[in-house]
């Protein structure tokens, strides 16, 4: 199966075969399930989750479309607008690689966080250091060096 590409502003209503609509505003790539099931499938992109290329004239997304929500449980690679299927997934399999993209999302997320908090305290307002109280001349003599 090969994919036709389209950038919109704006996803439409509906969406049809064989096309991958790209919203650049929204960072969505969404089309329909390569297997004919039908059911709609958004790859988001995000840091933790789909990247795209656009060479110019083919859409390549990575990694690969899993849509293990689904009944079809379907698995495919979109390489320059081409699906490229991919062996079929346990269960098991499944569940692992869920488990391990969630605590990479996670550690991600929580990693910037800690760094926005840091540049955040970078800009606060620097507190000046209270002037030493002077000492009286027994404290100078008992501290005496």
């Amino acid at each position: 199966m090969r994919f036709q590409h389209k950038f919109v502003d704006f996803i439409p209503d509906i969406i049809e075969e064989g096309i991958l609509y790209i919203s650049l505003d929204y960072g969505s790539v969404i089309h329909k399930c390569a297997c004919g099931c039908g059911s709609e499938v958004n790859t988001p992109l995000t840091p933790t989750g789909w990247k795209m290329i656009y060479d110019g004239e083919a859409i390549s997304l990575k990694p690969s479309v899993g849509n293990w929500s689904f009944d079809c449980k379907s698995h495919y690679w979109i390489t320059n607008n081409e699906v490229k299927w991919s062996l079929k997934w346990s269960d098991e399999t499944i569940h692992k690689v869920r488990a391990v993209e969630d605590s990479e999302r996670e550690e991600y997320y929580k990693n910037k966080d800690s760094q926005n908090l840091e540049e955040g305290l970078s800009y606060s307002v620097e507190l000046s250091k209270p002037e030493p109280k002077k000492k009286s001349w027994f404290q100078k003599l008992l501290f005496w060096k």
